[in-house]
């Protein structure tokens, strides 16, 4: 007999359309709610089962829709099934809920690093060592430490999901020794390198505004390339950012709103107010050559949106251009802040950068440098106490 609560369905429903399945709220003789997923399987047989949120039991429905379009229940239930598979199904169903740069880098990691090694091996007997072996392999290969951590954190999470959602047995990721791997941390542009650098960009109106504000403001590359002339209140001399331009599979070039949706606003100087204006009545002379106006203070030369890729280009014809080493487009951001802690608080870099922990700046971005210590030393002589 069973001893189970009888349940009653609520009428808090989500059905999909043509057998894909549905998720709906089940509520306990005890009052307690419960979300449920229902799907029919390859052998028409129905599945249910119970999730903690409405988002778990949609990844869940996802992974059985794409099983079925395989001709297969579960990932478990397919012996053979190796592990460029089971991370392709695994990849498919969570391209919705990752956003894009997300979703390429992790469909690069498995496409370079993790298929090459481990791609024909079967999914339900990958062992512990066996991955300690790949992921030893990328570091005698000299692969960098950001590479091999994502390879490690795809391979876990998609264990995971499957374990979670019944179809596999273990994760065997969690037992597997990660190595450890020296970071190289990306840091500012040096002071000289960077005077070079702004005073090769001055002779372009475009550029000198692209490295003003991206070496001055700080906004990350995409959100640089997001900004529009109708962001900037004049008067005021605010700007405010609000979206940024990313590359989409299948879409292209798309606008997202800022990482973690956080839009800020930053206070322009009157230097940087004349830079942009300068720029603008410039761009107004080129407008007759451009096939769209999106109203980008950043656009490529149609008028659209500008990758992200062209940007990084143009950034590394400055640094030829001006007679300096190798340096990242991202670094103009480092620069930024890490002058900008010399002179302000944490708290206001902290809104500059839409970083939610302080720690976070002390961590990437803020450094030490010979001046500043010469300026702390000098500082802490005037706070000694003189004899009387």
């Amino acid at each position: 007999m069973s001893t189970e609560a009888p349940v009653t369905k609520t009428s808090n429903k989500t059905k999909n359309a043509n057998g894909r399945g549905s998720t709906y709220i089940v509520t306990k003789a005890n009052g307690k709610k419960v979300r449920k997923a229902a799907i029919n399987d390859v052998n028409g047989k129905r599945r249910v089962k119970t999730f903690r949120t409405k988002a778990e039991a949609e990844d869940w429905l996802a992974d059985q829709r794409r099983a079925r379009e395989l001709g297969e229940n579960t990932y478990a239930a397919n012996p053979k099934m190796n592990i460029a598979d089971f991370l392709d199904g695994w990849l498919s169903a969570h391209k919705v809920s990752v956003k894009p740069n997300t979703y390429r880098c992790y469909q690069s990691v498995i496409k370079n690093q993790i298929n090459p090694a481990l791609g024909k091996v079967n999914a339900s007997t990958l062992t512990p060592k066996a991955i300690e072996m790949f992921l030893g392999g990328l570091v005698a290969n000299g692969v960098g430490a950001g590479t091999i951590n994502l390879s490690h954190r795809v391979l876990s999470v998609a264990y995971n999901t499957a374990v979670r959602h019944g179809d596999l047995p273990r994760n065997p990721v969690l037992h597997a020794k990660k190595p450890r791997v020296q970071s190289v941390e990306t840091k500012p542009i040096p002071r000289k390198d960077f005077i070079k650098i702004y005073q090769e960009a001055m002779k372009d109106p475009y550029m000198h505004a692209r490295i003003e504000i991206g070496g001055m403001v700080g906004p990350r590359p995409g959100e640089a390339l997001g900004l529009k002339w109708s962001d900037i209140d004049w008067d005021a001399q605010i700007l405010t950012l609000e979206r940024q331009v990313q590359r989409e599979t299948g879409k292209g070039l798309v606008f997202q709103s800022v990482k973690q949706n956080e839009v800020r606003t930053v206070l322009l100087s009157d230097e940087q107010i004349k830079i942009l204006q300068t720029h603008k009545r410039h761009q107004a002379l080129n407008k007759a050559k451009w096939t769209e106006d999106d109203d980008l203070i950043f656009p490529n030369t149609k008028g659209r949106k500008c990758d992200e890729k062209r940007d990084r280009k143009m950034f590394k014809d400055l640094l030829v251009q001006a007679w300096v080493g190798e340096y990242q487009l991202y670094q103009l951001r480092k620069t930024a802040y890490s002058n900008m802690a010399s002179v302000t608080d944490m708290r206001t870099l902290k809104d500059f950068s839409g970083h939610a922990q302080v720690s976070t700046l002390m961590k990437h971005y803020v450094y030490s440098n010979s001046e500043a210590m010469a300026r702390a030393v000098n500082e802490m002589d005037k706070l000694r106490p003189v004899a009387n």
